[in-house]
Formats: structure tokens, sequence, C-alpha cells
């Protein structure tokens, strides 16, 4: 059985964060071990405050768990602290991991803010490059390359990779779920490719909790059941689909992902 680490906050309504990350991994036939970064406090509706754990625990939780079970791939979802950023990448210069995915989690829906400035230029000039993929909406890879996104336009996509080359940044997925129109566009940019995936919205795509985690979980466990990046995407987009069409609702607020 391919063994997925999840790092990420802990959301108490389940619909998002490490609730949602092993929920996705076990119904892909996987095995989900997990390290809390912070506690929240959210429900269905919005984020109303954040708890990081303390780093040094955080950090010695980490390099238990990698030692004993090696993962097939690592999914980084919210950090919380720039401390435990830190403490992050120096567990994957230590450890020679596989397919480490991060789900840059800068501000929720709701307007919460996650990231402070100084820990946004780490992650952008530290953080990243020690990942193998980064997997941004439209508003998170705008703060990222510090450019507009209208659409996916080829002057656009340009820009990125070569802020990437740049910056260090191996990969970027470009997930298009919050632009206008009724196909949802993502976009795998290397630094020396780009590839264009497309699926028809399946509705409520606003009004759904948990889509950015669940992609970036589904798409770290396709890496370690093998697949190639390019497939991996193609594989994920049609089981988030899936997901969001089969959403249901929970709480008083938005619809919930139910793998």
């Amino acid at each position: 059985m391919k063994k997925v680490l999840i790092i990420a906050g802990f959301d108490p309504s389940g619909g998002a964060g490490v609730l949602l990350d092993v929920k996705v991994v076990r119904a892909l036939n996987s095995y989900a071990a997990s390290v809390v970064t912070s506690l929240t406090v959210q429900d269905t509706q919005r984020v109303y405050d954040l708890k990081p754990i303390d780093p040094h625990f955080f950090e010695y939780q980490l390099q238990k768990v990698v030692e004993d079970i090696k993962p097939d791939s690592l999914k980084i979802g919210l950090l919380g602290s720039l401390e435990i950023a830190k403490a992050v990448v120096k567990i994957l210069g230590k450890y020679d991991l596989e397919n480490v995915v991060c789900d840059p989690v800068l501000r929720s829906t709701s307007g919460f803010e996650f990231c402070k400035s100084e820990f946004v230029e780490f992650l952008k000039y530290d953080f990243f490059k020690a990942c193998d993929v980064i997997t941004p909406n439209k508003n998170e890879a705008e703060v990222i390359f510090d450019v507009e996104i209208k659409d996916f336009d080829e002057d656009v996509l340009s820009s990125i990779q070569e802020k990437m080359k740049k910056m260090g940044i191996k990969s970027c997925i470009l997930k298009g779920g919050h632009l206008l129109g009724e196909v949802a566009e993502d976009v795998l940019i290397t630094q020396s490719s780009i590839f264009r995936v497309y699926a028809k919205k399946q509705g409520f795509t606003d009004n759904i909790h948990g889509t950015g985690c669940a992609f970036s979980t589904a798409f770290a466990t396709f890496l370690a059941k093998g697949y190639n990046m390019y497939d991996a995407l193609k594989s994920t987009k049609e089981y988030i689909s899936n997901l969001i069409y089969n959403s249901t609702k929970i709480g008083s607020g938005k619809l919930i992902l139910n793998p």
C-alpha cells in the first residue's frame, strides 16, 4: 500500500485540512499519516481563529514519522507559522523525500489571513523551491508570482514560467476553478513545458469548502501510486469533479466534499 504523509492544519468541521485529507487518501486506497501544524476555529461558514502548534514539538513529531514511515509522497497544506515552515524545510533538507506537493494556503475564502508579509516572502523564495510542485489557485498565484491573472493566456503563463525559473520553483499547477466560464482549466507548468487540462465545471464551485485541500491531496496520492505529473493531474481533475458533483450540505455554510 502506498503511503502519503499529510502536513496540514486541523479543521474541526471536517470539511478541510487533515481530516479531509485523510479521507481522500483512504478513498484512493492508500495509507495516510499526518502531522498537524495548527488548530483552527472554523465551521462550514468561515475561519475565526488559528493557533499554531509549538514548532519544536511539531518538528519532533515530523522527524519521528518520517524516520519510521518513509512516505511515497508528501502533501503540505496550511503551515500556520513561519517557524513551522522553517521546520518543514529543515526536515525536507535532511531526508530524501519524494513527490513533495505544496498547497500554498495564504488566505481562506472567507478572508482570514494565514500568512503575513514576512511569511509569504519566505514561502516564495525559500520554501517552494524545496517542493516538487505547488498547487495555487488564481488568487494565490497572483500573490506568489506578482502578476494579474484574468485568464490563462500564453503571455501570463510564459511570465509565470520565467519567474518560476528565477525563484527555483520546479513545477506549478495553476488551478482555474475560480476563473469565469463553464470549463475549469488547470495548467501544469514546469521550467521547460506547459500542459493544459480541461474539465467541465460541475456547479457550486464557489460554494464548496475544501476543494483546494482535496485537490492537492489527491494529486499527491496519484504521484505516490507512480503516475507522472500530467497523468496525475488528469486523474485528480476527474476525481475532484466527481466529489464536487456529489458534495453535500452538512452545516449552515458551504457544501462539503464527502470522499
